[in-house]
């Protein structure tokens, strides 16, 4: 989380995109959140509510081949449970009313596109 006077308070998150091979490429970014919201995020991280908790924002990051269509793209997060003991709690991009934003979160998309030559299956051991 970043509060920055002056220009806003931002929530890192995670965005996933799907690839046709079945894997999930998963993308860290920046969210614009409002000053209440954040501060019912930083409370529920606190009383252990923020699993299943939705929030608005704008997205802060041009995403991989997408670039800068989707920077200010609304979007949905959703508190997302831990999974494993002393993990810190996180939330997660899960809709848009942004078309491209939406396409991205949920058709799935070729390897080749989202990850060129940055595929981990394509290094040489």
């Amino acid at each position: 989380m970043m509060v920055a006077d002056g220009v806003g308070n931002f929530l890192k998150v995670r965005l996933p995109i799907p690839l046709e091979d079945g894997r999930t490429v998963v993308y860290l970014v920046w969210i614009y959140l409002e000053a209440q919201v954040i501060e019912e995020f930083v409370a529920r991280v606190h009383d252990g509510t923020l699993p299943g908790r939705r929030f608005e924002g704008l997205l802060c990051n041009a995403i991989g081949p997408w670039g800068e269509e989707v920077l200010r793209a609304p979007v949905v997060l959703e508190g997302q449970p831990i999974k494993r003991e002393g993990r810190v709690p996180y939330c997660e991009v899960v809709e848009s009313t942004h078309p491209l934003l939406a396409k991205v979160l949920n058709d799935r998309w070729p390897v080749e596109f989202v990850l060129g030559e940055h595929d981990p299956r394509l290094s040489v051991s």
